[in-house]
């Protein structure tokens, strides 16, 4: 059974020399930041938390779960029974547990509302239970009991609560957007991701509203005092594997970035809250997984240069507040710190464990000892307030009064998922990406070009809709790719002056490409968007300076607007998607595979490679765990459907030889293992999300689409890497006699800018959902 009963580190003799020297005692807490929002409180007298079991003794049987299983800088499925919901008084010491009649319960986050009268819980009762959310008053009423009411009910999970103005909460949840199961991240982390619902006080589930899906996790909530709520978001696109910082409206629009796109000191931001200053947070910097949710505070100032009441995700500044803990996952020194929340006097309160804190404690049964403690980033000293032993003390938060955020009306009221969302840009021209950020393009007509340089090119702005597992039942990546699976909503026209409009479905995550003349990809912007039914996000441009307004050139209206946007509200099944082999029935136009063996395979085989006999290189891999050692041969350029057995991000699995020939040098990075490689390894023929840098498309040649005579690569010259064969530059194979045509050029351009992928919804057994509960039945999502 669980140790429910700890005892106490903070000894009651002890107890009220310690609170004075906190200072958070009713006589030494007094607000004094002249920018503080908050200026009518004078002190904290009480603070509320959570105590968390991470041990269960069953006789010589010994359990430690500090990650749920998860090991990551989130968690939302641990559970240990045994928790409480503490109320403390500073000024006496006394403690009170809200949740005294659930013996069996888990915590997981909870926040005090702008009144200062109530909590809003996540809890688990009991293990056969799932974690709702409730709220409870902070005082016992007549009865002697404190006032529970469960908000939320059903099979799924429902965590990070927060208040909002106007009494709604925001919170996070694994409820299924389909039959499938809810968005889930096929790479790193849980096969199931969290997004974000908000309910009323009142009207609580009957009330419940989902927001916009993003492929991976939302969580962390916190409110701000413009009105708008800040999460956390685990952004896996490709090669991103990161955690930023984003803020949307209450009504689930308008999710933009905060911070952490750009210059954050470490690979994952989370658990911000506001400070006293809008748009100055607290945070924690950390390792995406291994540190049990727990590493650096850092102070991230967003304000804008222009207008301080707003955020400014350009040019975010981070201050390390505790230098000395590390922000990867090496052992710290000093501890890691979690959940940390600014006192009115501008000290912070936070959770903090010493030593190491990392997921191995699980391994060696000597879990870390989270105790709340008040930081002073000025002496940078940690002072106690509470640390029970064989327990961790989490999500402080001081109970007083705050100024309530104004409400945010809301313009987006309906969840009928065939009302689309609008996309659009002013102009695509306009970007910040070169002058601040230092962003160019290379490859076909540009070299080393600057960024809003190569933008003048754009003709077309292709939309691509990001599914995971449950748009590819039992795949678990999606080839020799970082890439999730992808499909083209549509490629919207750029008129003259830049500006395009496009009605899509809503709910789903997708991502933008800027497209040249000649089909291929100018940029990939590598983070999720998303939009709710009705939603209008036209932008500035293509990642426009946000420090200053974007204008139509010389008139009223852009072009776009003009014309009304182009619809690519489509079925699922109507989406374009390209599966490399094995296409399902209906969808045989778009294999990639086939266009291989109609045009290539005569002269890329297991034999022959072009006019000469094929070669290969060979891979042999250890692994250090097992002890086995695998060797691969991998063709040069082997175009045919002979099955491959390759590594990749230490999973084994067959591909034609098509596909490994072109994807693996790029993929080698991910082989990991001690690995030796024997012969020569030719270039990246395809470079997932990037086909103007891919190898094959400059030998291939591509004709522009407004010009059949203009080609990307200039004919004649030589190839950019020598280690490509053939001379010179051709429009290849027609030198051969066999002709490939533009439409066909661009399939391949395609599935390479799209990411690579092998498995597509068009060559696994996805079935199109139709029973979802966003719109019910009928519904094409």
């Amino acid at each position: 059974m669980a140790r429910t009963t700890p005892r106490s580190r903070i000894l009651g003799a002890l107890m009220l020399p310690v609170l004075a020297a906190v200072g958070l005692s009713s006589a030494s807490c007094s607000s004094s930041s002249e920018e503080d929002r908050n200026t009518s409180i004078q002190d904290v007298k009480k603070i509320v938390y959570a105590v968390r079991q991470h041990t269960v003794v069953n006789g010589q049987d010994v359990q430690i779960n500090v990650a749920g299983g998860m090991g990551q800088v989130f968690e939302y499925l641990r559970y240990v029974p045994g928790a409480r919901l503490e109320v403390k008084d500073l000024a006496t010491g006394g403690v009170e547990n809200i949740i005294e009649d659930f013996p069996k319960a888990d915590i997981a986050n909870l926040d005090v509302s702008f009144d200062a009268t109530k909590v809003v819980f996540s809890m688990k009762q009991n293990g056969d239970d799932a974690y709702h959310i409730y709220w409870s008053s902070l005082t016992r009423g007549d009865n002697g009991k404190f006032d529970i009411h469960q908000l939320t009910f059903g099979s799924a999970d429902d965590i990070d609560p927060v208040y909002l103005a106007g009494d709604k909460v925001a919170f996070v949840t694994n409820e299924g957007y389909t039959e499938m199961g809810t968005r889930a991240d096929e790479y790193n982390h849980s096969r199931q991701a969290t997004q974000i619902a908000t309910i009323t006080l009142q009207g609580g589930d009957a009330d419940r509203k989902l927001c916009s899906q993003n492929l991976s996790n939302s969580f962390n909530l916190f409110s701000m005092a413009d009105g708008k709520v800040g999460f956390s978001r685990w952004e896996h696109l490709g090669p991103t594997n990161d955690m930023k910082t984003f803020a949307m409206n209450p009504d689930c629009t308008q999710m933009v970035a905060i911070g952490g796109q750009h210059g954050k000191p470490g690979n994952s931001l989370f658990e911000l809250s506001e400070t006293n200053t809008p748009n100055v947070f607290l945070g924690i910097i950390t390792d995406r997984k291994g540190t049990i949710q727990a590493g650096t505070m850092v102070r991230m100032d967003a304000r804008s240069p222009v207008d301080s009441s707003r955020f400014f995700e350009e040019d975010v500044k981070f201050d390390m507040l505790t230098p000395a803990v590390p922000t990867g996952r090496e052992p710290s020194p000093v501890g890691r710190y979690r959940n940390p929340t600014s006192l009115p006097d501008g000290r912070i309160m936070v959770s903090w464990a010493k030593g190491f804190v990392n997921e191995l404690d699980e391994l060696s049964l000597t879990p870390p000892d989270f105790g709340i403690y008040v930081y002073n980033p000025k002496t940078r000293q940690n002072q106690l307030v509470v640390n029970y032993e064989d327990s961790w003390e989490l999500y402080a938060k001081p109970v007083v009064k705050r100024a309530e955020p104004p409400i945010l009306a809301s313009v987006q009221n309906t969840t009928d998922s065939s009302v689309p969302t609008i996309f659009g840009s002013i102009d695509v021209r306009e970007t910040s990406l070169y002058a601040r950020h230092k962003n160019t393009v290379s490859g076909a007509q540009f070299d080393n070009t600057p960024m809003d340089e190569a933008l003048k090119q754009t003709k077309k702005v292709r939309i691509i809709e990001g599914f995971s597992s449950e748009g590819a039942p039992g795949v678990t990546m999606f080839g020799l790719t970082m890439h999730e699976g992808a499909a083209i909503l549509g490629e919207a026209d750029v008129y003259e002056d830049g500006s395009w409009l496009a009605a899509i479905p809503p709910y789903v995550p997708v991502h933008l490409q800027p497209v040249d003349e000649f089909d291929m990809s100018i940029r990939s912007q590598t983070l999720w968007i998303q939009g709710m039914p009705g939603e209008d996000r036209v932008c500035g441009g293509c990642h426009e300076d946000r420090s200053k307004p974007v204008l139509p050139g010389g008139q009223a209206l852009t072009i776009a607007a003009g014309k009304k946007a182009q619809d690519f509200n489509r079925p699922i099944g109507e989406r374009t998607e390209l599966p490399w082999y094995k296409a399902n029935p209906g969808y045989e136009a778009n294999e990639i595979q086939a266009l291989l063996d109609a045009k290539c395979v005569n002269c890329h085989n297991q034999s022959t490679n072009g006019n000469g006999p094929q070669e290969f290189y060979e891979l042999t891999t250890s692994n250090a765990i097992t002890g086995t050692t695998e060797t691969y041969q991998i063709p040069r350029m082997d175009l045919s459907d002979r099955p491959i057995t390759v590594t990749y991000d230490n999973k084994v699995d067959t591909y034609p030889a098509s596909y490994v020939s072109i994807f693996y040098p790029a993929a080698l990075d991910m082989v990991m293992g001690d690995t030796t490689i024997v012969g020569t390894v030719p270039p990246a023929w395809g470079d997932p999300a990037n086909a103007r840098g891919s190898a094959l498309i400059e030998k291939l040649n591509m004709t522009s689409s407004l010009d059949a005579n203009k080609t990307a690569w200039k004919l004649g010259e030589a190839f950019s890497n020598p280690d490509i064969k053939g001379g010179t530059r051709t429009m290849h194979p027609e030198n051969v006699g066999v002709t490939l045509t533009r439409e066909e050029r661009a399939m391949l351009i395609r599935a390479i800018d799209l990411g690579g992928q092998y498995y597509a919804r068009q060559n696994t057994a996805f079935q199109p959902n139709q029973n979802d509960p966003v719109k019910g039945s009928g519904s094409q999502y």
